[in-house]
C-alpha cells in the first residue's frame, strides 16, 4: 500500500511539474508564433503589416482595462471628427487624436497643434493634417509613425495601403505642389502647378501611381484636369480635360480604377485614363461621398428638384452596382465593403451591394455622422459616440 501511495504522489508531482513546464512553454510558443507571423507579413506586405501586428500586441492590455462603454461621451467644445483606424474608433479633437478600445477605454492619444485638424485613414493608419499648417502626421493605433513638413500650407493629402503619403501644398511662387513620399518618408515624386490648384489626390494601393484633380478657370469657366502619373516618371500617363466640371474627390481603388466625383458628373477611369463609366447629374447637386479602404464608393446627389435623392454605389472594380432613389435628403452616407449606410435624422437604412435594404436602424438621437469600423456601425449623436 505504501509503495502504491508513493507512486500516486509521484504521479501527481509529475503532473504539476508538467503543467508548470507547459505554462512556461506557452509564452515562448506565442512569441514565436507572433514573430513568425510578423516575418511572413513583412515578406508579403511589408512594414505596414508588421506595424499592424505591433498595434495588436500593444492593444492586448486593453482587454483587461474596461472603459465606460458605448455610448461614449465626446467633448462637444473640441470635437471635430470620428472615424475608424483599422479595427478601432479614432476621435479627433482640436488638441488631440484619441484611439478607443471596444469598451471605449483610451488605447492611445497624440497631441495636436492645429485646431482645425482633418484626417484620412487607411489600413490601420491615420494621416492628420490642417489647412492652416505645413505639417502632416502619420500615426497607427498605438504610436506616431512620423511627420512630413512642407514649404507651405497643406491643401489636401492621401494615404496608400502600404503607408505611402501624398500631399499638396501652396507656396508664394506656385499654386500647388504635389509631393509623394514612400513608407520611410522619403520623397519619391514631385509635380508643380503654377496656375491651377490640386483639389484632390488619389494614391494607388502600392503608392506607385497617383492621380490628381487639377482645378483652374478659363474664359470665366471652371475646369478640371484629371492627371495620372507613375511616380517613376515626370511625364503623365494620361491627362483628361473637363470643362465646366469641378472634381471634388478622386479615389484610386485597389483594382486600379479611378473614381472621380465632380459637382455635375462622376467618372470612372482605368489606370491608363480610359473612361469606364460616367454618371451625369445636375450642377451642384452632390450631397455626400464616402469610400472604404478598398475604394468601394457611394455618392448621393439631388434629383427631381431636390425632393428626392439618388444613391449610387461603385465597387472597387469601377462597376456601378446599384442606383436607388429615396425621398428627402440624407444627412450622410457610410461605405464599407458590400454595405452602405444611409442616414436620415434618427433613421439609418443599410443597403446591400445590390441596393437591397437589408436593415433598418432607429437611433436614440438624430445622427450627425456615421462610419463603419470592421463591419460595426458607429454614429455621432447628441455629443456621444454610439455603436450599433
Amino acid at each position: 500500500m505504501a509503495n502504491k501511495k508513493v507512486v500516486k504522489l509521484s504521479k501527481q508531482r509529475n503532473k504539476k511539474t508538467a503543467k508548470k513546464i507547459l505554462k512556461l512553454l506557452v509564452i515562448p510558443i506565442v512569441i514565436l508564433a507572433v514573430l513568425s507571423a510578423m516575418f511572413l507579413s513583412a515578406r508579403l506586405m511589408g512594414k505596414v503589416a508588421v506595424s499592424n501586428i505591433t498595434d495588436s500586441l500593444r492593444e492586448v492590455k486593453t482587454v483587461f482595462t474596461k472603459g465606460e462603454g458605448y455610448p461614449h461621451s465626446l467633448d462637444a467644445l473640441t470635437f471635430r471628427k470620428a472615424t475608424a483606424i483599422g479595427s478601432k474608433p479614432l476621435v479627433i479633437y482640436d488638441d488631440s487624436s484619441v484611439v478607443l478600445s471596444s469598451s471605449a477605454s483610451r488605447i492611445f492619444s497624440n497631441q495636436l497643434t492645429s485646431g482645425d485638424s482633418k484626417v484620412i485613414t487607411k489600413n490601420g493608419r491615420a494621416l492628420i493634417y490642417s489647412n492652416t499648417s505645413n505639417k502632416v502626421t502619420l500615426q497607427s493605433r498605438s504610436e506616431v509613425l512620423g511627420t512630413v513638413e512642407e514649404g507651405g500650407s497643406i491643401v489636401t493629402v492621401d494615404l496608400s495601403k502600404n503607408g505611402c503619403i501624398a500631399t499638396s501644398h501652396t507656396t508664394t511662387e506656385k499654386q500647388s505642389i504635389l509631393n509623394v513620399y514612400n513608407s520611410r518618408f522619403k520623397k519619391q515624386f514631385q509635380w508643380e502647378c503654377s496656375q491651377e490648384y490640386i483639389s484632390s489626390i488619389g494614391l494607388s494601393k502600392n503608392g506607385k501611381n497617383v492621380v490628381i484633380a487639377e482645378v483652374g478657370t478659363e474664359n470665366a469657366e471652371i475646369f478640371t484636369n484629371l492627371i495620372i502619373f507613375s511616380t517613376k516618371s515626370k511625364d503623365p500617363i494620361a491627362e483628361l480635360h473637363y470643362g465646366g466640371t469641378f472634381f471634388l474627390k478622386v479615389i484610386y481603388t485597389d483594382s486600379n480604377k479611378i473614381i472621380a466625383v465632380g459637382d455635375n458628373k462622376t467618372v470612372v477611369l482605368d489606370k491608363k485614363g480610359n473612361v469606364v463609366e460616367e454618371t451625369v447629374y445636375s450642377e451642384d447637386s452632390i450631397i455626400s461621398v464616402d469610400s472604404d479602404d478598398s475604394g468601394n464608393t457611394v455618392i448621393c446627389y439631388k434629383e427631381f428638384g431636390g425632393s428626392k435623392t439618388a444613391i449610387v454605389r461603385y465597387s472597387k472594380n469601377g462597376k456601378k452596382t446599384f442606383s436607388v432613389v429615396t425621398d428627402g435628403v440624407p444627412d450622410c452616407v457610410a461605405a464599407y465593403g458590400g454595405k452602405t449606410a444611409v442616414v436620415s435624422g434618427n433613421e439609418i437604412s443599410v443597403y446591400s451591394s445590390k441596393g437591397e435594404e437589408s436593415e433598418k436602424i432607429e437611433t436614440s438621437y438624430p445622427v450627425t455622422d456615421a462610419f463603419w469600423c470592421f463591419g460595426t456601425l458607429y454614429t455621432v449623436e447628441n455629443g456621444h459616440l454610439y455603436r450599433y
